[in-house]
């Protein structure tokens, strides 16, 4: 049923529609890839961007550059087959489509953001063109970065989740500014020499909006009011970064809302496959037997995401 509302939703507030996102053929094959039908979407999209479609493009750039959005089929694909979906032609390896959706605005703020001379003033571009998780994902890289101009930011302008990376960057009287503007059971209070129980960082999974990617996760797959709470705590343990709980989410709000995002099949799946991708190949098993111990249901979803990347083997059907 979600899926359906993505006709009547719009775009949200402050942002434009991106061209050719209202073609049928580019609904319905978003509509497909929010299904995890990568078989169907895939190629339809690449088609509609070979004829120019900006939407499409977009989209497809996106998934290239995020792993987690890359599912089964994509991944199981031979290397020369991945190229042809994901990119323009040109070169050895092809080329981001962005490079073909210049006339795009938000086309071009993800380009200037994987330049490494971006600045702050990306993050208020992201959000004037609607994209709120792509403003906090312009934060965390600038972070990553240690951009110098962030310890020149107001903090009471930042999204209220990311002050904890303002803070790394603050000396202690700046430290202790940032600090008094975080509630004392916000999860980012780790990240700033505080301890926060293990029964306070329930509350704050259950009810923090930056938390949504593993609430919708975890009602989908633990159902209950017994089982949700260890699914929640178990699914951030095992994600093990913040910062990727803070980015998870819908490639672009202006083409799909991040609500809708996360409780589709898609979504779901991008929230999973970034938890096991915070562990090597080799690590996965010691992780997978963690999270089951605490959570059996969120650890046989995650096995069953986990061997539908692995190839199947001479009579045996794709992850068995």
């Amino acid at each position: 049923m979600a899926i359906v509302v993505l006709t009547v939703l719009g775009t949200p507030a402050g942002a434009s529609a991106v061209p050719g996102s209202a073609d049928p053929a580019f609904a319905g094959a978003l509509r497909d890839w929010l299904a995890d039908d990568e078989a169907a979407a895939l190629p339809a999209l690449a088609t509609l961007a070979q004829a120019e479609n900006r939407a499409a493009q977009l989209l497809l750039a996106l998934i290239d550059k995020t792993p987690s959005l890359q599912g089964p089929f994509l991944a199981l694909s031979p290397r020369n087959d991945r190229i042809a979906l994901l990119r323009a032609p040109g070169g050895l390896s092809g080329q981001s489509w962005l490079r073909h959706a210049t006339d795009l605005p938000l086309a071009a703020a993800w380009s200037a953001l994987w330049a490494v001379s971006a600045g702050t003033g990306l993050i208020e571009r992201f959000a004037t063109l609607g994209e709120a998780r792509a403003a906090r994902e312009a934060l965390v890289v600038l972070a990553a970065r240690e951009t110098p101009a962030l310890q020149a930011l107001d903090p009471g302008q930042v999204d209220p989740d990311l002050l904890y990376l303002l803070w790394g960057f603050a000396d202690p009287d700046r430290r202790a500014a940032i600090a008094a503007l975080v509630p004392p059971g916000d999860a980012q209070r780790q990240l700033m020499g505080d301890t926060v129980s293990a029964q306070t960082l329930d509350q704050w999974l259950a009810n923090a909006s930056a938390a949504a990617p593993l609430n919708s996760l975890c009602r989908a797959v633990c159902p209950g009011a017994d089982r949700e709470p260890p699914c929640r705590a178990a699914a951030y343990r095992a994600l093990n970064s913040h910062n990727a709980l803070l980015t998870l989410g819908t490639p672009a709000e202006t083409l799909v809302p991040q609500d809708i995002f996360l409780d589709s099949p898609r979504g779901r799946a991008a929230t999973m496959r970034r938890i096991l991708l915070s562990r090597p190949i080799r690590g996965r098993r010691a992780l997978l037997s963690w999270v089951q111990g605490q959570s059996a249901c969120l650890g046989e979803a995650l096995g069953a995401e986990n061997r539908r990347y692995h190839p199947a083997r001479p009579g045996q059907s794709p992850g068995n």
